[in-house]
C-alpha cells in the first residue's frame, strides 16, 4: 500500500514543484501566447458555426467563382501578409480562394454553395428575364393563330399578278373586280352590292381603289384599255369617265381629291375629282408602271415599272427626286409592283421586286444622294406582290407568289436557291433588324394582291388561281387609339 501511494506521490510532486516555482519571463510569454492562440481558435470556431446555420437559404444558390470587377489580373500575383490566422478568418468568410476573372477561360463553378447578396441576386434575375413579344406585334397575333378569320369566293378574277383587283375602304367595305364586274361587300352588314359593269370595248377591270377618309365611298376603277371611271358606291352612280385609249392601265392610288394612275407607256396621269379633268402627267419611266403609292402626308408619289426602276415624285416641287442631274437610281432586277410608305417615319419607303429579283429594299428618300444604296435589303428569292407597314408597330408585311429554281436570264442559266417556305405565303419582318418573325402559308397558289384594313390590323389577300379571298388578323391596335374620341369609328371597328 505504502509503495503504491509513494509512487503516486512521487509522480505528483514534480508537478506541484513545477507550479510552485517562480516562472521566468520566457515561460510567461509562452503561456500567454498559448492562451491567446486558444482564444483565437475558439472564436474562429464559433464564427464558422454562426455563419453556417442561420444564414443558409432554403434553396442554396450556386455562385460563379469569378470576380465581377477585375477584368484582367496578372498570373504572377502573390498574396501579401498571409498568416495562419488570416487563412482561418478568410476560410470562415469564404474568401480563401483566389478569384481571377479571365476573359479567355470559361468561369468554373464553385464547389461550395454560398449566399448571394440581395443586390446581386436581383440584378441577375433582371438580366435573365426573357423579353416577351409586344401585344401589338404580329408574333402575338398572327403568330399565335396562323389561320385566316374569313374566306370569300372569288371566281373570275384577273390572273395577272400585276393587277390590283381588290381594295378596302375606310367605310369598312371590301371591293373586288371580277372580269367586267365590280362588287363590294359591307363587312358590318355583310350586304353584297353589284356596283357596275364595264363594256366589252373598255376591256376587263385591271385595278380598283377606294377614296381616302374624307371620301370613303368613292371607288376608282381602271380597265385594260385605259379607261378610268369614278363611282359613287353609296348612291351607286357614275361620276366621271376618263378614257385614254392610247395607253393601257397599271396601278392607281388616291391622295385626297387627286388620283394617280400608272400607264403601260411609262407615264403617270394625275386626275382631280373636283375639276373632273386630267391635271398633269409625270414622265420618267420607259416601261409599264405597275406600282403607284402616295406617301402618308401626300407630298411624295412612288412609282415602280416593269424594268425594276423606282421613281419618287415631289408633289410640291412638281419634279422627280430620282431623275435629272442627281442621277439617283432606285433599281430592282425584276418588275416592281409592291410599294409601301412608312406611317411612322417620314421618307421611309419599302419596295419589292418580282422574278428574278425577289428582294425587298428599304430606302430613306429624305437622305438620297447620287449612287446611294438602300438602307436594308431582304433577299427572299420569291415574287413579292405587295407590301404593308404596320401603323402600330415597326413591322413590315409582305405577300408572295411562286419561288424559282432557275434564273430567267436566257444567257446564263444559273440555279438559284429556292425558298419554298415563303412561297404563296404571308410574311412579317421586324424593323430595323429585318428578321422574319411570322411566316404563314396563305394560299395554295400565288398571292396576287393584298390590302390592309382601315384599323391597320387586318389584311385581305387574294389568289386568282385558287379563286379565294382570305382575311388575316395580323396586328393589334393600342388601347389608347381605340378609345380616342376624335378617331374615326371605322378605325375602332373589328371584323369577326
Amino acid at each position: 500500500m505504502s509503495s503504491e501511494y509513494g509512487s503516486v506521490a512521487d509522480a505528483v510532486n514534480p508537478t506541484c514543484a513545477a507550479i510552485k516555482r517562480t516562472p521566468s519571463r520566457a515561460s510567461v510569454s509562452s503561456t500567454y501566447s498559448t492562451r491567446k492562440r486558444r482564444r483565437v481558435s475558439v472564436a474562429s470556431l464559433d464564427l464558422e458555426g454562426d455563419l453556417a446555420t442561420p444564414l443558409a437559404p432554403e434553396t442554396p444558390i450556386e455562385e460563379i467563382n469569378a470576380d465581377r470587377f477585375l477584368t484582367v489580373r496578372t498570373s504572377t500575383s502573390l498574396p501579401l501578409n498571409v498568416t495562419p490566422r488570416t487563412n482561418r478568418i478568410a476560410k470562415a468568410f469564404g474568401l480563401l480562394d483566389d478569384r481571377v476573372l479571365s476573359p479567355t477561360n470559361s468561369p468554373s463553378l464553385s464547389s461550395d454553395t454560398s449566399l448571394r447578396s440581395l443586390l446581386r441576386r436581383s440584378a441577375s434575375e433582371l438580366f435573365s428575364t426573357s423579353r416577351t413579344a409586344s401585344l401589338l406585334s404580329a408574333k402575338s397575333n398572327l403568330g399565335t393563330r396562323k389561320h385566316f378569320v374569313m374566306a370569300l369566293d372569288g371566281p373570275g378574277m384577273s390572273t395577272d399578278l400585276f393587277a390590283s383587283p381588290m381594295a378596302w375602304s375606310h367605310a369598312n367595305c371590301i371591293g373586288v373586280a371580277f372580269k367586267y364586274d365590280v362588287y363590294f361587300q359591307n363587312l358590318e352588314s355583310r350586304a353584297v352590292v353589284h356596283l357596275c359593269r364595264s363594256s366589252l370595248s373598255d376591256g376587263t377591270v385591271h385595278s380598283i381603289d377606294w377614296g381616302g377618309k374624307t371620301k370613303p365611298y368613292l371607288l376608282a376603277l381602271g380597265t385594260t384599255v385605259g379607261a378610268v371611271r369614278i363611282m359613287d358606291a353609296e348612291n351607286r352612280k357614275q361620276l366621271v369617265d376618263w378614257v385614254d385609249g392610247g395607253h393601257g392601265m397599271g396601278g392607281m392610288h388616291w391622295n385626297g381629291d387627286v388620283l394617280a394612275v400608272g400607264r403601260t407607256g411609262g407615264g403617270v396621269t394625275l386626275f382631280d375629282i373636283r375639276m373632273r379633268a386630267e391635271i398633269t402627267k409625270i414622265t420618267g419611266h420607259k416601261r409599264r408602271v405597275h406600282g403607284v403609292k402616295w406617301s402618308v402626308d401626300g407630298r411624295h408619289l412612288a412609282t415602280g415599272d416593269d424594268s425594276g426602276v423606282v421613281h419618287v415624285w415631289d408633289h410640291r416641287a412638281n419634279d422627280l427626286l430620282t431623275n435629272g442631274d442627281k442621277n439617283i437610281r432606285m433599281k430592282h432586277k425584276g418588275p416592281v409592283k409592291a410599294l409601301s410608305w412608312s406611317p411612322w417615319q417620314h421618307g421611309l419607303l419599302a419596295t419589292g421586286g418580282g422574278s428574278p429579283d425577289g428582294e425587298i429594299h428599304i430606302w430613306n428618300t429624305g437622305k438620297m444622294v447620287p449612287s446611294s444604296d438602300p438602307l436594308h435589303t431582304i433577299s427572299l428569292q420569291t415574287t413579292i406582290t405587295s407590301l404593308h407597314w404596320s401603323p402600330h408597330c415597326k413591322e413590315l408585311l409582305s405577300t408572295h407568289g411562286s419561288s424559282w429554281s432557275v434564273s430567267q436570264n436566257n444567257v446564263h442559266s444559273v440555279t438559284q436557291v429556292s425558298a419554298p417556305s415563303v412561297e404563296n405565303s404571308l410574311v412579317v419582318h421586324s424593323y430595323p433588324s429585318c428578321q422574319r418573325i411570322v411566316n404563314v402559308k396563305a394560299h395554295s397558289a400565288p398571292v396576287g394582291h393584298s390590302c390592309i384594313g382601315p384599323d391597320g390590323c387586318s389584311v385581305f389577300t387574294v389568289s386568282p388561281v385558287e379563286e379565294t379571298i382570305k382575311m388575316f388578323r395580323v396586328w393589334s391596335a393600342p388601347d389608347d387609339k381605340e378609345k380616342n374620341e376624335g378617331s374615326d369609328m371605322t378605325l375602332r371597328s373589328t371584323i369577326r
